[in-house]
């Protein structure tokens, strides 16, 4: 890329600036030249700190320092207004920029006898054609390596995923594409010999991806994140090249499909097949932007996630997938008449068979945000309303046959009855979802109606009723390793011990759940378990 900026003509390629009239030539330092070209190619955004960091540095550990050199080299030769800074965010390239396509020195070429100018442009057709004939198609072609599957699933279910899921991507990406890619003992080692390396203790693996790159000599690497709960996933993927990274997230029923559309995602970036996964694939930006949300989501910064998921939809203004976690975002900032009323909208959006699972889920979240976090004065309008979303999606789910999301109808129908004192009705739809959790592989999902059981045990002073739910419960739980679910079931316990007075016991019980958390090391259940010790309702949608 070649561009003018006042009286100087930059040459990205061969990290040279012309300035006009002086012919006077400066050399970009490699690492300046890096950071000059990543802020000129992103001129709509702020690029941040980190990402320059993590792109330009990514192969040695390094204070913020080196960057700031390097802006300040950028400045000196361009001028101090070419860049904004954003104090503890990152910097924007600012200036007008004016693209050329002829070098600085391209005045030379027209003074050589013509004889000679005519000989050179013979040997650029002669190559052009070299080119067209297929070669230049396989360079631009790269060699693409897996990561193991970072595996965030809370159970023993997915212990096969890291090692298993990696083959599956190399294997599957190899037998239905042209691509070339390396094999997984070949990457293990890679990485093994890497870590042996490291002489600074444990760095994270993302630390060492231009290592890696240059290890076994790939242009492409992928790395990936399983995270969700069973029937129900989310696979984080981040496409490492030498543009810099390219973020993404898919969401799937099961693991092998998740992979497979991945696979499906890669065919079509680098034009090897017509895109086969069910999920559409949407532009590079409002993916990037949607995975970036849900990250922040995860992470309880739904600040950040409003921002993030707005920003996909400015692009991809039907994305439905966006539009609800940026309800659910809203409502766990207490804006929760934007929430319904941007799920209400999703619910205008075109039919289709993409969509249906997203309506049904749309209907599914309004009916669960009129239940959990009543609003209005009126408090049975509110879950008769509630159960006329809740029985839509119902309804959605048996056409079709989405078992999952029956159970979840079925535990919400039954929150409903039990609210309004519908004691036998209540059991009875909590029952039958039930059945539907138990033919599942990851059977942890029936804790949340064994919960519910409980409570209407409680509700009913059946007391040793509600032990027994409770301790079906936390076996299922721990048969699991599943620790938020054995967190839900202790804090229902600490709940009705607090109501029945016995404080001792009810501070015991969430003491247990703090251990897990601890030992799970996840801030999102930290922070719900001492919501309970501070005797704050936090109401969260995952």
């Amino acid at each position: 890329m070649r561009f003018k900026i006042d009286n100087k003509e930059v040459d990205l390629v061969r990290g040279v600036i012309y300035t006009q009239g002086t012919q006077q030539r400066l050399d970009i330092r490699a690492k300046t030249l890096q950071v000059l070209t990543l802020l000129v190619e992103n001129p709509d955004r702020v690029v941040t700190k980190q990402e320059l960091l993590d792109n330009v540095w990514c192969d040695v550990v390094v204070q913020d320092q080196v960057l700031v050199q390097s802006i300040k080299e950028i400045r000196d030769m361009l001028g101090a207004n070419t860049i904004k800074t954003f104090p503890k965010i990152g910097y924007r390239w600012v200036a007008e920029v004016e693209a050329t396509k002829q070098p600085a020195q391209f005045k030379q070429f027209m003074t050589m006898p013509m004889v000679t100018l005519g000989f050179l442009i013979l040997i650029l057709v002669a190559g052009l054609a070299y080119f067209i004939s297929g070669k230049s198609n396989l360079q631009q072609l790269p060699r693409v390596a897996f990561l193991p599957v970072e595996n965030n699933m809370p159970d023993k279910l997915h212990e096969w995923v890291p090692i298993q899921g990696m083959d599956q991507l190399t294997r599957t990406l190899a037998q239905q594409t042209t691509l070339s890619v390396s094999n997984t003992d070949d990457v293990l080692l890679a990485i093994e010999y890497l870590q042996e390396l490291d002489t600074r203790g444990a760095r994270p693996l993302s630390g060492k991806i231009f290592k890696l790159q240059q290890k076994l000599d790939v242009q492409l690497v992928v790395q990936t994140r399983l995270t969700g709960y069973p029937e129900d996933l989310q696979l984080h993927y981040t496409l490492h090249s030498t543009y810099g990274p390219q973020q993404g997230v898919i969401l799937s029923q099961s693991v092998e499909d998740a992979l497979n559309q991945l696979v499906s995602v890669l065919a079509e970036k680098y034009q090897q097949q017509e895109i086969t996964a069910t999920a559409s694939y949407h532009g590079a930006f409002s993916n990037q932007a949607f995975a970036k949300g849900v990250n922040a989501f995860l992470q309880r910064d739904y600040e950040d996630a409003i921002a993030l998921f707005r920003s996909a939809l400015v692009e991809q203004p039907n994305m439905l997938a966006a539009r609800r976690y940026l309800a659910g975002s809203l409502a766990n900032t207490f804006q929760l008449e934007q929430a319904i009323s941007l799920l209400q909208g999703s619910l205008l959006l075109v039919d289709n068979s993409v969509s249906q699972k997203e309506h049904l889920r749309a209907n599914l979240l309004i009916g669960y945000l009129l239940i959990h976090w009543p609003q209005g004065e009126n408090r049975q309008q509110e879950l008769d309303l509630a159960e006329q979303y809740i029985a839509k999606a119902k309804g959605l789910a048996q056409s079709s046959q989405d078992k999952l999301f029956i159970a979840y109808s079925y535990e919400e129908l039954g929150k409903i009855k039990r609210l309004q004192g519908q004691y036998s009705e209540a059991t009875r739809w909590l029952l039958a979802a039930l059945e539907y959790h138990q033919s599942f592989r990851g059977r942890y999902g029936q804790t949340a109606a064994l919960i519910e059981l409980a409570k209407i045990a409680i509700a009913q002073q059946e007391i040793n009723e509600a032990k027994h739910y409770f301790s079906k419960a936390m076996q299922v739980a721990n048969e699991s390793n599943a620790s938020p679910n054995q967190i839900w079931v202790l804090l229902a316990q600490a709940d009705m011990y607090r109501e029945l007075g016995e404080k001792g016991r009810a501070h015991s019980m969430a003491q247990q759940a703090l251990d897990i958390a601890h030992q799970a090391d996840s801030p999102q259940l930290i922070a719900r378990v001492q919501a309970w010790f501070a005797q704050v309702p936090i109401h969260t949608i995952n």
